[in-house]
């Protein structure tokens, strides 16, 4: 049969198991958010970045045709007078589909398969062998393939010329090739704007897997936090439910006319921790009320003459009070008021002060007797109790730097005190 482990076993196993990271390991986490998956390499593109590409391309655009018709006589009007113009737009869209695929092979292709292993060599290599097509291709090729490049003329016609004509003679078409120095030009400026590209995609990439792989951590963790708040709940009830059951056995042993009173406060106890101590938070009247029931539950354990040697003292709230508070947070410091305290002190055996201040700071306090052979013992390391170990690791979790939890223990007496910060 499995025993399962302690949550606070969890941490020491976790630590013992950790590796130290390599450098490789070290490396690829600086680079690359811990939760890649395959799936990760699949997931589409988002489609701002579809938009930001198409538009940064297409304002390239539209800088080098503004550049090349401000050089014109005066704006092409007419189908005849754009017909010039055609290759030089011929060779912009040929620039801007073999940009788009640059910036999605190296966001498909690239980036999974080299940053995301880790692999800054392997990336830097093949991110080479990508833009040497582009810069060939763009700087190079197009300039073969559209021999009939167009060459916008600097110079004016006269004004009484024709302006058709003016437009056609300002486009001349070159049938040769450029000269050498010019090709190494056009592909040196294509190489730097297809390693832009590569970097954009990268960096676009690297971010954004960033951004989501943060996003799932803190999902992950908030997972994590809920299973174990679930879990120390499972430990609250049978740690309630036991010391109740000793102490309706203890009526019944004596036959006593207040074990079905009892029952019935053990019952609507039960209520509230089955199906209202579910949520995340519970007004803190409803806290109240159900700490009172508990309260009724002890006090059958007292004669009748001896009721008031058990105190609660409230300030601050009213019956419809809804402060939030955690389910379940107060109800272990008053649990070991009365498994460990003195009930046969007098007057007072167990006193219990709430008070909540309009800044919402909450301060609640315990003081209970001990018997004289039990008050020198520290109250959170008594023998066999999980309520304040359990209460700790809670206020951890729920109340991370906004709690203070004080164990007293003048001669004679225990003092808890709790402080939650609004």
């Amino acid at each position: 049969m499995e025993v399962p482990l302690s949550p606070s076993a969890a941490p020491v196993m976790e630590e013992r198991a950790a590796p130290r990271p390599g450098r490789r390991n070290w490396l690829r986490l600086m680079l690359w958010p811990a939760t890649w998956s395959a799936a990760s390499e699949h997931s589409p593109i988002p489609r701002s970045v579809h938009v930001l590409l198409w538009l940064w391309l297409f304002a390239l655009d539209a800088l080098k045709l503004g550049n090349a018709l401000s050089m014109l006589p005066h704006w092409p009007a007419t189908a005849a007078e754009w017909q010039p113009m055609l290759p030089l737009l011929g060779r912009l869209l040929l620039e801007d589909a073999c940009g788009a695929l640059l910036f999605y092979l190296t966001w498909r292709w690239l980036i999974p398969r080299t940053l995301g292993r880790a692999r800054i060599g392997q990336y830097v290599a093949l991110a080479t062998l990508l833009v040497l097509p582009y810069a060939t291709l763009v700087g190079w090729g197009t300039t073969q393939a559209l021999r009939k490049s167009t060459q916008i003329s600097a110079y004016r016609v006269p004004a009484t010329a024709d302006k058709q004509k003016a437009v056609a003679e300002a486009v001349k078409a070159h049938e040769e090739k450029p000269p050498m120095p010019e090709s190494w030009m056009r592909i040196i400026s294509a190489g730097i704007i297809g390693v832009f590209i590569v970097g954009s995609s990268s960096a676009l990439r690297i971010t954004g897997d960033y951004i989501r792989g943060q996003r799932n951590r803190r999902e992950m963790e908030r997972q994590q936090l809920l299973t174990e708040l679930a879990m120390l709940k499972t430990q609250i009830n049978p740690h309630f439910l036991f010391n109740t059951l000793n102490n309706i056995y203890s009526l019944t042993s004596r036959k006593s006319d207040k074990a079905p009173e009892a029952v019935l406060r053990l019952a609507e106890i039960m209520r509230y921790l089955l199906y209202e101590s579910s949520t995340d938070t519970v007004p803190l009247s409803r806290e109240l009320a159900h700490l009172r029931s508990f309260l009724d539950l002890q006090r059958l354990r007292l004669p009748a003459s001896a009721q008031e040697a058990i105190q609660l003292e409230v300030s601050g709230t009213s019956p419809e009070c809804v402060h939030p508070v955690a389910p379940l947070l107060l109800l272990p410091l008053v649990e070991n008021a009365f498994k460990h305290g003195d009930l046969t002190a007098r007057p007072v055996a167990v006193h219990i002060s709430l008070v909540l201040a309009p800044d919402g700071l909450l301060r609640f306090s315990v003081l209970n007797h001990v018997a004289p052979a039990d008050a020198e013992r520290e109250l959170p390391r008594q023998p066999g109790g999980v309520g304040l170990v359990n209460l700790r690791r809670r206020l951890e979790l729920l109340y991370p730097g906004r709690y203070a939890l004080d164990v007293q223990t003048p001669p004679g007496r225990h003092l808890v005190t709790l402080v939650l910060l609004g």
